[in-house]
C-alpha cells in the first residue's frame, strides 16, 4: 500500500493541531510534524517532535478540521534530537464532535523503536472524521513523536449559472419557407473556466413561438422547440437551439446550471 495519491494534512496545513499538554513552549504540537528538524538549540528552537508534560496513557495530539476528512492511513516517528518516541498506541476519532469512537475498540497500534525510522499504519477501512486523535499507550524515555495524517484527495462541487441565452429575434427559426427541422447554435463561455468537463443543465426561460395551421383549415399544427448543450468543454459549450416541422421561434432565451467536482 502506498501513500503516493493520498494528500498529507499535517504538512499542507489542513487541519488544526492541539494536545494534552505541551512539556514547554518550544516542545509542542508545532514541532510535530514527520521529519521535522529545528537546525537550533533546543532552548531556541524546541525540541524535533511534540513532547508531553505528563507521562501516562491520557496524553494525545489531536487534528482537526471543520469540514469532515476521510483518512486513509497515519505515519508516527520518534524525536529526532533525543532517544525518545511511542512504542506503541491507539486512535481516536469523531465526526460530529460530542461522539467519539475508539479505532479497532481501542487496541495497541505498534509504532517506533528509533528515533527516525517512521512506521506507516493503514487503517482497515478509511476513517470518516472531523476530529482524529494520536493517543500513546507505551513509549520509550518519553512521550515524544513527529506523525502524518494521509487522507483521501477532498472533491467540492463547483457551481456557475448563466441566463438569457439568446440565438436572437426573427431568425431562421421563425421561418415560414421551411418546415423541416431548424437550428442555431450559440456559443457560450464560462465565466471561470472549470477543472474538469461540468455538468449541465439547460432550460428555455422564454418562448415565443407559433406553429403554422393545417393547408385549408384552422386546426393548428403542435409546436415543438427545444434546447440543449452540445459540445462541452471546461470552457463552455455550444447551446442548440432547434424548432420541428412548422413550428416558428421568434425569440428563445434559456438558462443553464453547470456544475463539476474539483
Amino acid at each position: 500500500m502506498s501513500t503516493a495519491n493520498l494528500v498529507p494534512v499535517v504538512y499542507n496545513s489542513l487541519v488544526n493541531l492541539r494536545t494534552s499538554t505541551n512539556f514547554n513552549g518550544v516542545h509542542t504540537q508545532f514541532n510535530s510534524v514527520l521529519n521535522f528538524k529545528n537546525g537550533a538549540p533546543n532552548t531556541q528552537g524546541g525540541s524535533e517532535a511534540w513532547c508531553a508534560a505528563i507521562l501516562d496513557t491520557n496524553q494525545y495530539i489531536m487534528a482537526g478540521s471543520e469540514n469532515p476528512k476521510t483518512y486513509v492511513s497515519l505515519a508516527i516517528q520518534g524525536r529526532g534530537d533525543l532517544d525518545q518516541w511511542v512504542t506503541s498506541f491507539k486512535v481516536r476519532y469523531t465526526l460530529d464532535g460530542v461522539n467519539w469512537k475508539e479505532y479497532r475498540n481501542g487496541s495497541s497500534i505498534a509504532a517506533n523503536s528509533d528515533r527516525n525510522t517512521v512506521t506507516t499504519h493503514f487503517f482497515d477501512t478509511p476513517i470518516r472524521a472531523r476530529s482524529i486523535a494520536i493517543c500513546p499507550l507505551t513509549w520509550n524515555t518519553h512521550i515524544s513523536l513527529r506523525f502524518e495524517l494521509y487522507a483521501e484527495i477532498e472533491q467540492h462541487s463547483f457551481t456557475q449559472v448563466g441566463r438569457n441565452i439568446s440565438p436572437g429575434a426573427d431568425t431562421v427559426l421563425n421561418s415560414t419557407t421551411n418546415t423541416g427541422a431548424r437550428e442555431i447554435l450559440v456559443d457560450v463561455l464560462f465565466p471561470v473556466e472549470f477543472k474538469s468537463i461540468p455538468l449541465i443543465a439547460i432550460t428555455l426561460g422564454h418562448i415565443d413561438t407559433t406553429s403554422a395551421d393545417a393547408t385549408g383549415t384552422n386546426v393548428y399544427q403542435q409546436t415543438r422547440v427545444d434546447v440543449q448543450a452540445i459540445n462541452v468543454t471546461t470552457k463552455g459549450f455550444k447551446a442548440r437551439f432547434y424548432v420541428w416541422r412548422n413550428a416558428r421561434a421568434y425569440n428563445l432565451r434559456a438558462d443553464y446550471v453547470a456544475t463539476s467536482l474539483e
